[in-house]
């Protein structure tokens, strides 16, 4: 619990330097501050896989929403089937840069990625489909540099490995007695008897 609550001041307090440096640096953090800091500290927090399996999912998800919306600005109409398609397309190709990892990227931290640029860009997309080489790379920026923040700020407080689980520990199941043993294997107390038998 201790490790939870210091993990959510570090991380609210490094997401609010790094906001206000940023403002006074032009960088235009404010509208994924949530959305980066939030996905950074699951990312960081969440004891599966390794910290760089997750963290690289993540930016496969990234890549494949990317190539998503490049086929949306450059192929595909505008109207809510073309939409589908590119969801189709984006998760399944999510799934398989994920297979291509052997097992090392988790497949929910891809998708997070998916999700986390979908958060970040859909409405300047919407606005401007054909601006996608300058606004991307500006949205994309601004979301990944709240999600290392998140990421960094909480990943050395994550439950793997350390003592503050909530989950119970496992039961050990010790062998029983020799006499228990014996009791419960009829044919060890036949041959008792015989041997016994064979002595007198």
């Amino acid at each position: 619990m201790v490790q939870k609550i210091l993990a959510g001041i570090v991380l609210a307090l490094a997401s609010a330097v790094v906001l206000v440096l940023g403002d006074g640096l032009g960088w235009g953090l404010d509208g994924v501050l949530f959305l980066g800091a939030g996905v950074g500290g699951a990312l960081g927090l969440v004891p599966d896989s390794t910290p760089l399996g997750r963290l690289g999912g993540f930016l496969l998800g990234v890549l494949a929403a990317a190539i998503g919306y490049a086929l949306r600005a450059a192929v595909l109409p505008d109207n809510t089937m073309a939409r589908a398609v590119a969801l189709l397309l984006v998760i399944a190709l999510a799934v398989g840069l994920v297979l291509l990892t052997f097992g090392r990227a988790p497949l929910w931290s891809a998708l997070l990625g998916v999700g986390a640029l979908g958060g970040a860009y859909e409405v300047a997309f919407t606005d401007s489909p054909g601006s996608l080489l300058t606004t991307l790379p500006v949205a994309a920026t601004s979301m990944l540099l709240m999600v290392a923040v998140g990421f960094a700020a909480t990943v050395f407080f994550s439950p793997a490995g350390s003592d503050d689980d909530d989950s119970p520990p496992p039961e050990r199941r010790t062998a029983p007695p020799a006499d228990e043993e014996a009791a419960e294997d009829p044919s060890a107390s036949l041959d008792e008897v015989l041997s016994g038998q064979g002595n007198n």
